[in-house]
């Protein structure tokens, strides 16, 4: 079972938290919070492929943080 102790609160995810613990793993509603988007946005975006491809484990989503650092700097280096 994946590490989902974190402590920034489950609603509440920042970048800067997701900067600082690339290693911990992370749900669609976290990386909604990081993005400002709502979840179900988030999982269209898993759905045509926009982000990185998350890990399922027991049907729930789970990101790896240094996943969504890579895709931060990639979108950062486009922009």
């Amino acid at each position: 079972m994946p590490n989902t102790t974190h402590a920034a609160p489950l609603n509440k995810l920042n970048l800067a938290y997701l900067l600082a613990n690339p290693k911990e793993l992370y749900q669609v509603k976290q990386i909604a919070d990081v993005f400002q988007k709502h979840p179900e946005t988030i999982r269209r975006w898993i759905k045509a492929g926009t982000i990185t491809k998350p890990l399922s484990i027991n049907g729930v989503y789970y990101f790896k943080g240094s996943d969504i650092v890579e895709y931060l700097n990639a979108t950062n280096e486009g922009a």
